[in-house]
């Protein structure tokens, strides 16, 4: 059982939050070694303001709905009286954590899901990532998260980021329950691609393995795990087996709709 933060609260976010919701991705994946591969000089301006384009972007016809939502976290220390009942609406909360959430409702036929490419470009990503990198690990769940799904009418968990000074305090898990609330009374299945982080977050929520993505990290990239660095060694075991020494383990979940 999942037992929420009454502290916070979820809701959708507002285009005038997008800057603050790049924000936060960057904050909590800016160490991460594929974001230090994609992006080697460090997040450029233009790389920014890309991302921050596509998470808002509205989707084509027959895509899905989109959903982008905030974790707003109303500290003991800025509201010491706080009644979880009646939330704020002043703008005193502080936003923590986002996800984006795509619902698509109905089946995809397959000579349509079947033509979706995830190709990046400078056009796509911004100036100042490199595109071998970044089509090689997100091209790549992509098309594996496309192949598992076969055009099946699920809610699609895109993205999950919560600022790194206000983890643990259920922000994360409060914007997926949301979603899968939405998704069991929509009786939709949930998809996501997990990192090796957030892996055990999903777990606990209900999703299972589905497939693996193991990017040799080292061997591709000559870059070697650092000694607090986790790259799931322990992350889908009984689906995939071991790890390959050097690489990192992304895994491709589901969780089915609860009646």
């Amino acid at each position: 059982m999942t037992f929420l933060n009454p502290r916070i609260r979820v809701r959708p976010a507002r285009l005038e939050e997008k800057q603050a919701v790049v924000d936060i991705f960057y904050s909590a994946f800016g160490n991460d070694v594929m974001n230090r591969l994609m992006f080697p000089a460090g997040p450029t301006p233009s790389g920014k303001e890309k991302f921050g384009d596509r998470t808002f972007a509205e989707l084509e016809p027959g895509k899905g709905e989109l959903m982008v939502l905030v974790a707003e976290y109303f500290s003991p220390e800025t509201h010491p009286t706080f009644d979880p009942d009646t939330y704020p609406d002043d703008g005193s909360g502080e936003l923590v954590a986002f996800a984006k959430w795509i619902f698509q409702k109905d089946p995809r036929p397959e000579e349509e899901w079947k033509a979706d490419e995830f190709v990046y470009t400078v056009e796509t990503s911004g100036e100042g990532c490199d595109l071998d990198v970044m089509n090689a690990f997100l091209g790549d769940i992509n098309r594996k998260q496309r192949d598992s799904a076969r055009g099946e009418p699920a809610a699609y968990l895109h993205i999950l980021a919560c600022r790194p000074d206000r983890q643990r305090i259920g922000a994360g898990s409060a914007l997926v329950k949301f979603g899968i609330d939405l998704a069991d009374s929509l009786n939709l299945p949930c998809r996501l691609e997990a990192s090796p982080v957030g892996y055990s977050v999903y777990k606990r929520l209900g999703f299972k393995d589905v497939d693996v993505q193991d990017l040799n990290v080292t061997e591709r990239w000559g870059v070697k795990r650092g000694a607090d660095e986790y790259w799931g060694h322990n992350n889908a075991l009984e689906l995939a087996g071991p790890v390959p020494e050097g690489a990192q383990r992304t895994v491709i979940m589901r969780r089915p709709p609860k009646a």
